[in-house]
């Protein structure tokens, strides 16, 4: 007999730093989050394959890393890709394939009309007005949630899914897709209160930080003044609005996870939570994202829960994970095999079976240019070390992640440590030749 395949909802926000629920910081205020990891799967060391909002998510949708499937930066600037074709094999496109009714509402940032990329259904979330950052520019203070974007998105997903009737034979995909907590930062008012500058802990790095030994760019990144941050009080208040604009994207979570409760899908569902990337919030004196290699912009939380055909055998998995192996892995707990084009392997087994994190794969990780200029750079990651090659300057970074976790010290210059990093150099650069790397003439051109 067929096994009945699960729905399957993915809960996506942008720009949350991994270790912003309540589970992990007793500042932050996550109710439906902290619920899900206590029914589901915390990946705690997950990490998105490129630091940036659209390239970030088109790894999601193809399983490829940024530069295979050609998606490198935002908005097309220098004249490069930054959109999905129908050409691309997309993980919705596979699902509904296989008798899937694929529906997204909220952000997408595909720059496709959504048909061509595998969904039945979408909302109007592009239209939207007003715009956050259009309302920072016209120097608008506030702007009532009932027009914020995400609020409308959750409205409509609610009511789509409130007219549901689940189909027997048609399984669900429902994509649910947060702005929050992206910049422009705001206070929410309905959580304003919850939260005080003065209860925020500052990263060491903000205190620490003084790019001795790293490339000078990061530095210039930093003092450029949009980037910079160095006033503590300034931090302080940037985190307040931060932790309230988390805690409203965990109000809409927990609307998308009721709604499905209430139509008695919940125990047929695989779900998933992820950030598409991270902040830099405040470490190394950075604020944003960009052309930043820290873990601060690549580790994201990752949250599964199993649906109850599956029982996962760890509430908790430390094994290193990538953004790249999401698809493959949702595929493979549905029954469908990946198709070739998928080059993140599936992780599936690390739901079932113990494997010990001595025997993972390193994370790759990279990023191409961001508005302040091009720094194209692949990074390689493992438990205990990251090595980061900047292609166009050949710079490097290297840092001991077990003695040095906040990545202040660059060891790449030294002698005692060439023989770690031409093995971590090696490892990198066959990895971004086997997946179609460009050279470095291809990230300077525009």
């Amino acid at each position: 007999m067929k096994q009945k395949r699960p729905h399957v909802l993915i809960l996506m926000c942008d720009q949350m730093q991994h270790h912003r629920l309540g589970i992990l910081d007793p500042n932050a205020y996550t109710p439906h989050l902290d619920r899900l990891v206590s029914e589901g799967v915390h990946f705690t060391h997950a990490f998105t394959q490129q630091g940036q909002c659209v390239p970030a998510r088109a790894v999601f949708m193809t399983g490829q890393p940024a530069h295979r499937c050609g998606v490198i930066v935002n908005y097309g600037f220098y004249g490069h890709q930054n959109m999905l074709t129908s050409r691309h094999v997309t993980l919705p496109s596979i699902l509904r394939r296989h008798g899937y009714h694929t529906v997204h509402f909220g952000k997408r940032h595909f720059g496709t009309h959504l048909d061509a990329l595998g969904f039945d259904v979408w909302d109007d979330y592009e239209e939207h007005e007003p715009d956050d950052e259009e309302a920072a520019d016209l120097g608008i203070q506030f702007v009532p949630n009932q027009l914020r974007k995400d609020y409308r998105a959750a409205q409509q997903a609610v009511e789509f899914l409130n007219n549901y009737s689940p189909q027997p034979d048609r399984p669900l995909y429902f994509v649910f897709s947060t702005n929050l907590p992206h910049p422009p930062f705001f206070t929410d008012p309905n959580y304003r209160d919850r939260f005080s500058p003065e209860q925020f802990r500052l990263p060491e790095s903000f205190f620490h930080e003084d790019f001795a030994h790293k490339p000078p760019f990061l530095k210039e990144h930093v003092e450029d003044g949009r980037h910079g941050i160095f006033d503590p009080d300034a931090l302080r208040e940037m985190m307040h609005q931060y932790y309230t604009m988390i805690a409203a994207m965990d109000e809409h979570i927990g609307q998308m996870i009721e709604c499905f409760k209430a139509k008695g899908m919940w125990e047929d569902t695989l779900v998933l939570f992820f950030a598409d990337h991270g902040d830099m919030m405040g470490s190394h004196k950075m604020r944003l994202k960009g052309t930043l290699p820290y873990d601060e912009l690549y580790r994201i939380p990752c949250i599964f829960k199993l649906p109850q055909s599956c029982q996962a055998i760890s509430p908790r998995v430390s094994n290193l994970v990538s953004s790249v192996q999401f698809p493959a892995t949702i595929l493979d707990l549905c029954g469908i095999e990946p198709p070739p084009s998928f080059e993140g392997e599936s992780f599936a087994r690390l739901f079932f079976e113990h494997v010990p994190t001595t025997s993972d794969k390193p994370v790759f990780f990279e990023h191409y240019a961001a508005y302040w200029g091009i720094h194209p750079f692949c990074g390689i990651r493992t438990h205990t070390h990251k090595y980061v090659y900047y292609l166009a300057s050949e710079e490097e970074e290297l840092y001991d992640l077990e003695q040095d976790p906040n990545e202040l010290h660059n060891l790449a210059s030294v002698a005692s440590l060439s023989g770690l990093k031409k093995q971590l150099k090696d490892q990198l650069l066959d990895w971004w030749q086997k997946t179609g790397g460009k050279d470095v003439a291809y990230y300077e051109s525009d």
